[in-house]
């Protein structure tokens, strides 16, 4: 069975970092349905979707959502 192999980042996001074909799909463009999908790696940093650039503005908030100071 074709396995896809997933890394996951610490803000939970999961995303596919290898593909690895079955041998009996190997060298067509087919896939088994459905795929195993496995941890291939457990990153210890944030995606790049959920990093902000060094200068972005910090807002505090308290529980209920009310900004505090920016």
């Amino acid at each position: 069975m074709c396995t896809s192999k997933y890394i996951k980042y610490t803000c939970g996001c999961k995303k596919e970092m290898d593909f690895v074909q079955c041998p009996a799909r190997q060298r067509t463009n087919v896939k088994c349905h459905p795929l195993t999908k496995e941890l291939g790696k457990e990153s210890t940093n944030y995606c790049s979707r959920h990093l902000v650039k060094p200068d972005a503005a910090v807002k505090y908030t308290n529980q209920d959502g009310e900004i505090l100071e920016e």
